[in-house]
């Protein structure tokens, strides 16, 4: 199983920071690999929402839902891969107050299945890594640039 954690200080309070990452809408202004996103149900985020994606990874067109198994707001959020995405993946994003600011923590890690099943795990942590340190650094630009 590869895993990858990285945190990243944003100069925004915490409930903008959550706010701006919380909203789907938002997503693919800061994860540029995603090609699609889409909530079930529509509205707040709450345990047992549904992300689907569409992504680019690895060089290849993915699809994967996310269910969101905790959600404490301002703080965080874990979600999990469902059996019928091509990742078998646990996303943990934490926000912590900071002074002038927050620390934003994400962790990333996984197994491959179905297309990508035959990716060494070194590969998948590099792969991981270059896709969190890209996502830090736009979400840090964007939400510092006053979006």
């Amino acid at each position: 199983m590869a895993r990858y954690e990285q945190s990243i200080f944003i100069a925004r309070s915490t409930a903008e920071v959550f706010a701006y990452m919380d909203d789907i809408e938002h997503e693919r202004e800061w994860q540029p690999q995603l090609l699609e996103a889409e909530q079930t149900p529509p509205g707040p985020t709450a345990v047992g929402t549904c992300k689907r994606y569409v992504s680019e990874f690895m060089g290849k067109r993915l699809r994967n839902t996310y269910v969101v198994c905790v959600y404490v707001p301002n703080q965080r959020i874990v979600c999990e891969t469902t059996k019928d995405s091509v990742l078998a993946a646990t996303s943990d994003v934490r926000w912590d107050d900071e002074e002038g600011g927050t620390r934003l923590t994400m962790t990333l890690e996984g197994s491959p299945s179905g297309s990508l099943r035959f990716v060494p795990a070194a590969m998948l942590e590099r792969a991981f890594a270059k896709e969190v340190n890209g996502v830090l650094d736009r979400l840090k630009e964007r939400l510092e640039a006053g979006r």
